[in-house]
């Protein structure tokens, strides 16, 4: 958790406690009105109401995959929130006044604050980062496809091979619909039949969920799929003469998982990570403790959900994870 995060949370258990000890003024005594109402407002707009602001600005972005839409308002709203409580406990004797009305608006710009602000973060779409790789993929293939001929010896040698286009389990469902629509019948074939509706394969689009998650999500086996996809997108070339070696593309990323020789990346499973480098272990135990290695979500959690969860930089992590993979 960060500062203002958790100082949500402490603010809280502060105000849970004051509650209680006016609880028992207004039981063992004939309490002035003002208690009665400072006992209430404790209880909601400082133990309930900032507990749940607390912890709603940790969870429910991360349970989203996303990050805070306007993370600077945070603290504006922690003195807000705070301000506007304790002023309106404060000038609850002489109410109504402007005093208290101010006091009661700073608690209703806070409140709203917070809803604005989760709203926002779990129903506005965010810039998608693969966007930008895709663009430096493009101009990737671009590179090598208009690379010079070596005409330096006596015969020209064979023009450099185009890099064919791949799917792999970490790209979104909506961004191989959008580039490739012919996969939609693959999709189809394997379960996902409300794809087949225009208007849904259009909110699909929207959603930022991968293959891997979606085909874990529906029981779909992966790699088949992924097989599938990619003989749709790019059908597996006949093997070359007298090479052996050469196999179908289907076939060079067996089980669609990281293999060893390849770079981390932010949308790598963690199981995978040490399945291929066993040496990250003492990465994610320096991280994440011991518990990462018992904890089911290594199966299914991805190096930028786990480092969002933990509150540990995503750029950081991924760097010690690739230098002591050999990168």
């Amino acid at each position: 958790m960060d500062l203002y995060t958790k100082g949500f949370v402490v603010a809280a258990l502060v105000y849970f406690f004051l509650a209680a000890i006016l609880g028992i003024w207004m039981g063992g005594t004939d309490a002035a009105g003002w208690v009665r109402f400072a006992h209430v407002h404790f209880n909601l707009l400082g133990f309930m109401s900032m507990m749940i602001y607390g912890v709603g600005y940790f969870i429910l972005p991360r349970f989203n995959g996303r990050t805070l839409h306007w993370p600077s308002w945070v603290p504006i709203h922690f003195f807000l929130a705070n301000i506007g409580l304790i002023g309106m406990v404060a000038t609850a004797p002489e109410r109504p006044s402007t005093g208290f009305i101010l006091f009661s608006a700073l608690s209703v710009i806070s409140a709203g604050m917070f809803a604005v602000n989760l709203g926002a973060t779990m129903l506005v779409e965010p810039k998608v980062e693969e966007e930008s790789s895709s663009a430096e993929e493009t101009a990737s293939h671009a590179a090598v496809s208009s690379a010079p001929k070596d005409t330096s010896a006596g015969t020209s040698p064979a023009a450099p091979p185009s890099v064919a286009p791949r799917i792999d389990p970490d790209m979104r469902v909506g961004e191989v619909l959008t580039r490739w629509p012919q996969t939609v019948d693959v999709f189809v074939g394997h379960g996902f039949a409300s794809l087949a509706s225009p208007e849904h394969r259009e909110q699909v689009k929207q959603i930022p969920i991968t293959l891997r998650m979606a085909c874990q999500r529906h029981n779909v086996d992966l790699d088949y799929m992924l097989a599938e996809l990619n003989e749709t997108i790019s059908p597996a070339p006949a093997k070359a003469a007298g090479d052996p070696t050469m196999t179908a593309p289907a076939k060079a990323t067996k089980k669609g998982k990281l293999a060893k020789g390849e770079t981390i990346g932010a949308n790598h499973i963690l199981g995978e990570i040490l399945a291929a480098y066993p040496e990250t272990e003492k990465v994610f135990r320096k991280y994440y403790g011991d518990g990462c290695f018992s904890c089911p979500g290594q199966a299914t959690e991805s190096v930028k959900q786990s480092a969002m969860m933990h509150n540990v930089s995503e750029k950081q992590l991924l760097s010690e994870l690739n230098h002591v993979a050999g990168f």
